[in-house]
């Protein structure tokens, strides 16, 4: 039996050191590999967070035409003021989902518009104002906080995105034409990236832009 057990050992003994190299081996080959796989996974997980512009809804038939939601308060702003209305053809998600659409101060100098998905529940169902002032106290440029960007047919923008405190305030755009002051906010959410909230703002900007006064 003593005879058998040492047998045992010994051959554990011969068989160790070949099995403890073997494990070596295996672990060196997988460093390898690891070292050389690591860009492309670092490169995979890039194309995973990369920014995505966000989806713009078209709603107004045509390229010239205004989003549906703002066309029953057309009449009642033409009315009211003397300022050129600009407002989109084209609006991005969720902000195209808004169906309700109330008019603001409307004076011969201003009009104000705003989009709610939901009346009757306050900030909670707002997602976008739109707004045109003639002689604005203050030009966009003169304001905290704003990137300077470029938008249709030659006009400068200024961009302030999403910031939150107590709550969040809306993504902004300004911009002037013809000595008059305009505005757009989105209400996006602050998960969304700087660059997306820049590129789809500036797009709603550009299709009013383009389409010209309504």
């Amino acid at each position: 039996m003593d005879a058998e057990r040492s047998s045992k050992t010994g051959d554990y003994e011969r068989h160790y050191p070949s099995f403890l190299k073997l494990c070596l081996l295996n672990l060196g080959r997988l460093a390898c590999l690891a070292l050389i796989l690591g860009p492309q996974f670092g490169q995979a997980d890039q194309q995973t967070t990369a920014t995505h512009p966000l989806p713009v809804a078209n709603q107004g038939g045509h390229s010239r035409a205004p989003a549906q939601v703002f066309k029953s308060l057309l009449p009642q702003i033409k009315e009211k003021t003397k300022v050129p209305v600009f407002l989109p053809s084209d609006l991005p998600q969720p902000i195209g989902k808004a169906k309700n659409s109330v008019a603001g101060d409307l004076q011969t100098d201003k009009y104000e518009i705003s989009l709610y998905y939901e009346l009757g529940i306050g900030d909670a169902g707002f997602a976008a104002f739109f707004t045109g002032q003639a002689d604005a106290k203050y030009r966009p440029e003169e304001l905290p906080n704003v990137k300077e960007v470029k938008l249709a047919r030659g006009a400068k923008g200024f961009f302030r995105p999403v910031s939150c405190g107590g709550s969040c305030a809306p993504a902004n755009l300004w911009w002037m034409e013809g000595g008059v002051l305009y505005q757009i906010q989105l209400k996006l959410s602050p998960t969304t990236s700087e660059l997306d909230q820049e590129t789809g703002i500036i797009a709603v900007a550009n299709s009013a832009i383009t389409a010209g006064p309504r």
